[in-house]
């Protein structure tokens, strides 16, 4: 693929990218939620108002910045393979212009599934207009006649036709009180994480201690999913809305991560090899036996005088190098900090 064809790819692809913010800002400004009744009296629905302890724009800056900069990270200093066996001076060489590309094209996946989750969510928000717990204490909701729910006539009534009537709150707390389910909170946070955690799967190995990247994918999850559950505790969503957004969040990330990003595109390619590399045995003759005995010698020699390649490990070449001093003279001259075959 020319270099003229790959950017006008990456163009395509941030328009699109674009028109699906776009969307987002759409819904927002332009669609209302729907409407719901309830049921005076409904238990569910009469929690107080609390401040929630992680915020709007704490989650939106944490969702786009902190994987954003794992990215960015193991992007730019992860080894790339050679491609070729003469071609160890670019192997070794820092090849920016391609470590860019590859950032570019990661974070614009990354992203791509943060837009789509956000607008299924919102989506989803509108469509159901579902009452969040605290509905009572911010709407304080009269009935057309004058009456409340804390008449003895509507004990148990239902209600579709309300005004809320508290005058210290503020139009946001009104927009949102029809839209407690799914969790933006949860989906959002659970998707970014979860999405962290399989990146660093596919991107990231560790040769000093196998367990540390996995204790970054539990912590990372983890906090995803304590985000999830202050939303029950902040009683801002039911335990249903959590759970649902959780599972919009884990399903975006994988589908995601395997089909949008295809992050694991190069195991496949490494068993597809493997297994037509095993299937396919060469018939030889008695007749070219001895010539091939000589070009196989010939290739040996040739592969000999070629410096071995050191292997990829995230934290450098000293781990390799102590275990096997004789191919010291072949260090490379930076360190490794991830790789991806």
């Amino acid at each position: 693929m020319s270099k003229y064809t790959k950017l006008v790819r990456g163009i395509c692809d941030l328009l699109l990218w674009v028109a699906l913010i776009g969307g987002i800002v759409a819904l927002v400004k332009l669609v209302k939620p729907f409407k719901r009744g309830f049921f005076c009296g409904d238990e569910s629905l009469g929690y107080p108002l609390k401040e929630g302890t992680i915020g709007v724009a704490l989650l939106i800056a944490v969702a786009l910045a902190v994987p954003t900069c794992v990215i960015i990270v193991v992007e730019l200093f992860k080894q790339l393979p050679g491609r070729e066996a003469g071609a160890r001076e670019k192997r070794d060489g820092c090849r920016l212009l391609h470590r860019m590309g590859q950032l570019y094209k990661q974070a614009g996946y990354y992203l791509f599934g943060l837009a789509m989750l956000s607008f299924a969510t919102l989506l989803s928000k509108l469509c159901i207009g579902r009452l969040r717990p605290h509905f009572y204490a911010v709407c304080q909701p009269v009935l057309p006649d004058g009456s409340s729910c804390s008449d003895a006539q509507n004990e148990g009534r239902y209600i579709d036709s309300y005004t809320c009537s508290n005058p210290n709150m503020t139009d946001f707390h009104f927009d949102q009180l029809n839209q407690s389910f799914p969790s933006a909170h949860a989906s959002l946070m659970m998707y970014s994480m979860l999405y962290l955690a399989i990146y660093l799967q596919a991107a990231l190995s560790t040769r000093i201690s196998k367990l540390m990247k996995h204790l970054l994918q539990f912590l990372f999850v983890m906090f995803g999913w304590y985000v999830s559950l202050t939303r029950i505790t902040d009683y801002w969503h039911h335990w249903s809305d959590v759970l649902a957004g959780a599972l919009f969040g884990v399903l975006f990330a994988w589908l995601t991560s395997v089909y949008v990003a295809d992050l694991f595109a190069f195991k496949r390619w490494g068993r597809a090899g493997y297994s037509a590399n095993t299937l396919r045995k060469g018939h030889v003759s008695p007749k070219s036996s001895t010539k091939s005995q000589s070009n196989a010698a010939a290739v040996a020699a040739a592969a000999a005088a070629v410096p071995p390649a050191l292997p990829a490990y995230t934290f450098g070449t000293l781990p390799y190098l102590a275990a096997h001093p004789a191919q010291a003279q072949y260090a490379q001259p930076y360190h490794n900090y991830g790789y991806v075959p």
